[in-house]
């Protein structure tokens, strides 16, 4: 195998092993800041506002990490500390918003996502987040 090869599986599998940990503390922390248990409101209870809102902060996430990977330095080892740096960043910017929606949006943000019917404020709020993501992710470039 080449070393060419064998340097870029190696980069592919480590970015990605990132990526999949952004994305998992991402949910992580989705999960602590919303009332129940998030992976049970969505996969069992099947509640579309909790689905839309994990969907969207999902996406944003990804979109930052994604901006990240492509951005990053060549050199593997700078490149993955620059994308771990950029997705911290990232889920932060993520929290600091799902505060503010709590503080702005009328009545209880969080009561929302134990809604059993699609309301219009989780669709506002999920689009919001993708928003935010896309524009930290266009930060990074």
């Amino acid at each position: 195998m080449s070393e060419y090869l064998l340097t870029g599986v190696t980069g592919t599998l480590a970015y990605f092993v990132l990526a999949a940990v952004i994305l998992v503390i991402g949910f992580i922390i989705l999960d602590l800041i919303t009332p129940g248990k998030l992976h049970e409101l969505v996969f069992v209870h099947h509640l579309p506002n909790a689905a839309l809102i994990t969907v969207a902060q999902q996406v944003s996430i990804g979109i930052i990490v994604v901006t990240a990977v492509l951005t990053s330095s060549d050199i593997l080892s700078e490149g993955l500390i620059e994308t771990a740096v950029f997705g911290a960043l990232g889920l932060l910017i993520q929290v600091v918003v799902m505060v503010l929606l709590e503080v702005f949006i009328p009545g209880r943000f969080r009561d929302l996502v134990e809604d059993p019917k699609l309301r219009s404020g989780a669709v506002v709020a999920a689009v919001i987040l993708v928003v935010v993501g896309a524009v930290n992710a266009a930060c990074l470039i």
